[in-house]
Parts: C-alpha cells; structure tokens; sequence
C-alpha cells in the first residue's frame, strides 16, 4: 500500500520518495496496524489497571524530537511533584533513530529510568503518542521494531510500588518538548535541578507526533 502510493507519487507529480523515507513510512504503517490489534486486545484489561485518568502524586513527562536526515533523537523528561512544580528537566541524545516511534520509545524509556533513580515508589508517565502509551499499558509481548525498548520498560514497572501510563495532549507537554527539540538543536544534553525552558519558548508549535 505504501509502496503503490509512492509509485503513483513518482509518476503522476515527479517526486521521488529516498529509501530511508519509503522505509520509515512502511515502518510506521506497520507500528500503527500492531497498536491498533493492541488496543483492542486490551482495552479491557487497561481499564481494570487503572490507568484512565487516575494519576498518582509524582509524575513524569516525557517527548521526543526527530532528526529524520542524520538519524538521531533526543528526549526531554520533567518530573513534576504532588504540586506540579518541576523538581528536575533532563535531556538526551540518541543515535542511530530509526523512527520517530523509536524516539517515543527511547524518551518513555528513560522516563521510567529516571524514576527510580529519583527513587520515586508510585509514579504516572505521562506522553503525547498514543501508540507508545498503549504499547507501555499492556502485558502483550510486543513483536514490533520498538519490541526491545518496550520489554525494557515492562521490566522497570516492577521498580516501582505502582506505575501509571497516561496520554495527554500535545498541549500539555510543551516542557519536555522544548527541552528535548533545544537539545537536539544544540546537540548538548541537560540536566537541571528545579528549572526548565524559558516561557517564550513554550509558546512554540510543533509539527503532529506519531500516534
């Protein structure tokens, strides 16, 4: 299906689609229909976790920005406290990315990281792609290319007393979207207690993140 879209793209307006682009497209076309099987396995169990919108004291959030061109990523992570006051922002820079689900994956990953180095019991990770949250909310071994990084987050959840996976708009996650687009801008990773970006960048836009 992508591929004939492509072709009838080459031929009906002259524009030619790279290998790497072609590939990251069937990649999230494929990670999309195995998010969707997903879902519907578990919508149930899901809702006897309670996830929903049940959130504990702490939480964490955490966003991704994509470098398609040299296939890198960075995460930003903002732990917040029972007030909602940002108690640390952290970002990092990752390599070899194939997608930006990857990236989601990887930021979700040290999400959960930096939880139990902040020795926190009960936590809610909270991000803005859909399919990443759903993927981190099931027991369903996950046979896609984001299958290795999501085991490793299914063995962090043990870490912790309770753990909770939530999505939440795009809006809602502009801290840890501008740190992470400002790291990978600069190529310089951060890690600051008690601060975060400053407000006129968090009145920036986005292009729409995978779901």
């Amino acid at each position: 299906m992508v591929y004939l879209g492509s072709r009838n793209q080459l031929v009906h307006e002259r524009k030619f689609i790279s290998g790497r682009d072609l590939s990251y497209k069937i990649q999230s076309y494929l990670i999309e229909l195995e998010g969707v099987r997903e879902k519907k396995l578990t919508s149930t169990p899901v809702r006897s976790q309670g996830q929903g919108r049940v959130e504990l004291k702490e939480s964490i959030q955490f966003d991704a920005v994509f470098d398609i061109s040299n296939s890198r990523s960075a995460s930003g992570i903002v732990p917040r406290d029972q007030n909602g006051e940002i108690k640390v922002s952290k970002s990092t820079l990752h390599f070899n990315i194939s997608s930006p689900f990857v990236a989601e994956a990887y930021a979700c990953l040290k999400a959960t990281k930096l939880g139990i180095n902040m020795g926190l019991d009960s936590v809610t990770i909270m991000g803005d792609s859909k399919t990443i949250i759903n993927k981190c909310r099931t027991t369903i071994r996950d046979k896609s290319i984001l299958g290795a990084i999501i085991e490793d987050i299914q063995s962090n959840k043990s870490r912790f007393q309770k753990i909770i996976f939530r999505f939440i708009q795009r809006t809602e996650n502009l801290e840890a979207h501008n740190l992470a687009k400002d790291t990978l801008r600069k190529g310089e990773e951060r890690y600051l207690v008690g601060e975060t970006m400053e407000e006129s960048a968090l009145e920036e836009r986005w292009p729409q993140n995978p779901d």
